[in-house]
């Protein structure tokens, strides 16, 4: 994560470059400001997550990879899939819905359970000694009672966590959200923060999803949304009145409007408010949503933004004057 500490002087600086920029390029005060506003845009979506690795390009279509990523691995910190996995794995699961069956005390579909997927269990041997065919009192209410004792410890640390009261794996992206939705909101939206899981899920307690498909098509579902806070600062841009430079309108902030997976989103509100005179120029722009859960702050945005603007507005007024100076010489 990159990070950079505002101080109150940031702003007073950015002000005093944006009027030694306009009096440097011979830009009125108002076209120096929309235009550096309009790069201020720019470099707000640039430095709001998701980010590619190092914490650059984030205009980019890695940055937008990166941003798929982190939801599928966030969302895989809650859910798995009934079919995912080795044998071992897939077996664990069964396991997991016998302990859940056991501890509910659902007789009927735990013997269900065991008798059709013994293929599965025979991966744990124990187990499956246990619960084949010719184990003593298989399927009836006597051996329930002795199968309990083993399994009910595993119930009574995944039943009503991992699973529903009837050991089923839980169907339908509306209820897998309705499990997710909790669970984003308690970490911020960061299930994984600085290499951790901090989701508060164990392996244990990860929610079994039925359908691998349907767990697939959540995760898409969640994926289509990258890059939408990001649009708040194209919304601004695009508010803006355009700068006029040397007479001719300038579509500054270009790598931003051609981002086209940021632009696609409409949902995030993006405004600006302008106010000129003859001697200042005053312009506000805002992202109604930059800020959701404290990300534009971890990421320290506003700063990176002045201080990008402060770099670049000397850049540019050196580039102008190299083109003067070769245009001198060769005359």
């Amino acid at each position: 994560m990159v990070k950079v500490t505002l101080v109150p002087a940031s702003k007073e600086a950015f002000l005093d470059a944006i009027q030694k920029f306009a009096a440097a390029s011979k830009q009125t005060i108002r076209d120096a400001t929309l235009e550096q506003a309009a790069l201020a845009c720019q470099d707000a979506a640039k430095f709001t997550p998701p980010l590619t690795m190092g914490g650059g390009g984030g205009l980019t279509n890695d940055a937008k990879k990166a941003g798929e990523r982190a939801i599928d691995r966030d969302v895989g910190k809650v859910f798995e899939s009934s079919t995912g996995g080795s044998a071992d794995t897939r077996a664990n699961r069964v396991i997991r819905r016998l302990g859940s069956l056991a501890f509910n005390n659902n007789q009927g579909l735990f013997w269900k359970l065991a008798s059709s997927e013994a293929p599965i269990i025979a991966a744990n041997s124990f187990v499956a000694r246990m619960l084949s065919m010719q184990y003593k009192g298989f399927g009836t209410d006597k051996g329930f009672k002795r199968a309990k004792n083993y399994f009910n410890r595993i119930g009574s640390r995944v039943a009503g966590r991992a699973l529903t009261s009837d050991g089923a794996p839980i169907e339908g992206t509306a209820t897998i959200d309705s499990v997710y939705k909790p669970v984003y909101q308690r970490t911020l939206g960061r299930l994984y923060q600085n290499g951790r899981n901090v989701s508060g899920i164990k392996y244990y307690d990860k929610r079994i999803v039925q359908k691998k498909g349907e767990l697939d098509a959540y995760i898409e579902q969640r994926q289509a949304s990258v890059g939408a806070i990001k649009s708040g600062w194209y919304r601004a841009l695009m508010s803006l009145p355009r700068p006029v430079i040397n007479g001719v309108e300038k579509n500054a902030g270009s790598d931003l409007r051609a981002a086209g997976w940021i632009t696609r989103h409409t949902s995030v509100v993006g405004q600006s408010i302008t106010a000129f005179t003859d001697k200042s120029a005053d312009v506000t722009i805002r992202n109604l949503s930059g800020n959701i859960h404290g990300i534009a702050y971890q990421a320290g945005v506003l700063g990176l933004v002045y201080a990008n603007r402060i770099k670049q507005m000397p850049a540019k007024v050196q580039r102008l004057i190299a083109a003067d100076v070769a245009k001198f010489n060769r005359k």
